[in-house]
């Protein structure tokens, strides 16, 4: 009887085994993460590991700043998508990300957020990772400390209220620029400045094809990285399925960047926040077709290097136009002439710099959600 017993013990652990999920024991440092059922599936890309990352003091992650903690391995990506959320093109990136079971992070900004929380909501459904990257993209560099602080602070403020729950204390400086100030203060904050090692680039083409081209050939010299993408170009959320298919038959493997602590956000910031969503949602109601302003610097996008590609995502009717500030309509069709991640010229930066006031006064940042 006894050895019956053993018998079906042994049996029990053998189906066990069987029925073993790898990628549950890839989580890192704990914590419950939910994987999608068909990760599972050799076909699809998947997320082959979770990891969480520690903000406490503010540490840098990626890219080649001093320091900084380097936390993939060779063959492994992380998806980061900057600038959103925008409803016609977020959209179908998470329909990509959806078919082929993987996780991305979404670095927002608060101005886009305050536009459409709804679609704040809808990323934070997919499982994906919500973090922030400033209230109106303003280039650090080119302003105070306090203004600094003020973006920093509103974005996660709206950001959070518009998702329901605070989001992941996950940075991303606009422009990739920093100060030594507002990274110190980002680690009094316990918030982690997450940098790039390979960028799209999809910013300077309108042609899915040669942002695909710009990424696979960086990551063939890199061999892993954190890519940077920007969810509010129509071309981006045509390259992103042939991207993951690429990755996937490449070899390459996903890592998922989830927060291991949670942020506190400041009250009023988030009492403004609450009242700026409301007076959206209300002027929303009633007038479903509203508008909205993109207010941070954009260099225009350079002749297309392939029209056909530009042709295959261009929204119909929409125009062109070289304005490095530009008012863009809301209307969810409407994509064109949003640029992202542009590098100003010194001589730029230093005029904006001279533009910029020493100190802001305590009253002006109520004025972020006007």
């Amino acid at each position: 009887m006894r050895q019956l017993s053993i018998y079906i013990a042994a049996l029990v652990s053998l189906f066990a085994l069987a029925a073993y999920d790898p990628l549950s024991a890839e989580i890192e440092a704990g914590g419950s993460v939910n994987v999608d059922a068909c990760s599972g599936d050799p076909t699809r890309l998947g997320v082959s590991r979770v990891v969480e990352i520690d903000s406490a003091g503010g540490p840098n992650v990626g890219g080649d700043m001093r320091g900084a903690q380097q936390l993939l391995n060779d063959g492994e990506v992380v998806l980061t998508f900057d600038d959103g959320p925008m409803r016609s093109v977020t959209k179908p990136i998470l329909k990509a990300l959806a078919d082929q079971c993987t996780k991305a992070t979404f670095f927002m900004v608060g101005q886009m957020a305050l536009a459409d929380a709804a679609m704040v909501r809808e990323v934070a459904a997919a499982g994906h990772t919500v973090a922030t990257h400033t209230w109106s993209h303003k280039n650090i560099r080119a302003i105070s400390l306090a203004k600094s602080q003020q973006e920093i602070e509103a974005a996660i403020s709206t950001v959070s209220q518009a998702k329901g729950t605070p989001v992941a204390p996950l940075f991303r400086f606009p422009y990739l620029n920093s100060t030594k100030q507002t990274e110190s203060y980002l680690k009094g904050r316990n918030i982690a400045a997450i940098w790039i090692d390979v960028d799209s680039k999809d910013y300077m083409t309108r042609s899915p094809k040669v942002a695909l081209q710009r990424i696979l050939a960086q990551l063939a010299a890199t061999k892993k990285g954190i890519i940077l993408m920007h969810d509010i170009h129509a071309w981006t959320a045509a390259m992103v399925p042939d991207l993951l298919k690429e990755l996937h038959d490449r070899g390459f493997k996903v890592v998922h960047f989830v927060p291991k602590g949670q942020i506190e956000t400041i009250a009023s910031y988030d009492e403004a926040a609450q009242k700026a969503l409301a007076a959206k949602a209300a002027k929303k109601a009633a007038n479903p077709i509203a508008t909205r302003s993109i207010v941070w610097p954009m260099s225009p996008a350079p002749t297309p290097l392939e029209e056909t590609d530009v042709a295959a995502v261009a929204v119909p009717g929409a125009k062109h136009k070289a304005n490095r500030y530009k008012k863009v309509s809301t209307k969810p069709s409407i994509t064109d002439g949003l640029t992202g991640e542009t590098s100003e010229t010194p001589a730029q930066a230093a005029k904006n710099k001279k533009a910029v006031k020493p100190k802001e006064p305590e009253s002006v940042w109520p004025s972020f959600f006007n």
